[in-house]
């Protein structure tokens, strides 16, 4: 995987295509949540689809993502949001609100967590001659074609999976934590506000058309970054010694 993360381009590719179908799972999430609680909405408009296309915005699917890419500055990116009209819910409309706001970042800690099991199969140490040689586990399988041909094609396709499942597992833990940040228009806040007294929607209603100002302001001041970089750190720690093993694939 080492080669697949000097090559920048590939790289952003990988990492871009990842961030598309993370994006795009997240916002069918809440279509498909808000179409359970009585609201069609979204399926009316065409999003509760997991067509990538559907969900695109300029900025924050495009142009973000790709600066994030070729700059390595933190920055979060975005599908459009989900339409959903609280009005059609069947039960309590700012719970229903929460439930719905909670589908999308609940989806991206599914796709991490699903990525961060198959790294630790794949990197799981196997006894080779009764404890002589350890190798990983995909590797191990791999060597039991026992034609040079098959894993000389092979070992290339797996450090792309590799570089895949790293991605999945990174990015969405990130889009997880960006979208539960506590202001609108984030999921976050939405969940905060079905939690706060009286005296707080009041205040959370009046804050909430400004809600992007303080999302580019966060950007632009570093805060963000100064959020995720622990993070980053964090859930790197968290793979282990599957971490180095995943590289050398």
């Amino acid at each position: 995987m080492q080669y697949i993360f000097e090559n920048k381009i590939l790289t952003i590719l990988i990492g871009y295509v990842v961030f598309i179908i993370s994006g795009t799972i997240h916002e069918y999430s809440h279509a498909r949540v808000a179409y359970k609680l009585g609201d069609n909405t979204a399926m009316s408009l065409g999003r509760l689809t997991l067509n990538p296309l559907a969900h695109m915005d300029i900025l924050g699917t495009v142009i973000l993502p790709i600066l994030a890419g070729l700059t390595g500055i933190p920055v979060i990116g975005w599908m459009k949001a989900v339409p959903t009209n609280p009005m059609n819910y069947k039960k309590n409309r700012e719970q229903g609100m929460a439930i719905v706001s909670f589908a999308g970042p609940f989806s991206n800690f599914t796709l991490s967590a699903i990525a961060f099991i198959l790294i630790k199969i794949i990197t799981f140490p196997i006894s080779i001659n009764y404890g002589e040689n350890i190798m990983p586990l995909a590797y191990y399988l791999i060597s039991l074609t026992g034609s040079s041909t098959t894993i000389n094609i092979l070992a290339p396709l797996l450090s792309i999976i590799a570089a895949l499942l790293f991605y999945f597992y990174i990015i969405n833990i990130m889009l997880m934590v960006f979208n539960l940040l506590p202001f609108p228009p984030l999921d976050g806040g939405w969940i905060l506000r079905y939690i706060l007294p009286i005296s707080g929607k009041i205040i959370y209603d009046k804050v909430y058309p400004f809600g992007f100002i303080i999302l580019y302001a966060l950007m632009f001041f570093g805060i963000l970054r100064l959020i995720l970089r622990p993070l980053q750190s964090l859930i790197m720690n968290l793979l282990g010694m599957s971490l180095p093993i995943l590289f050398s694939f």
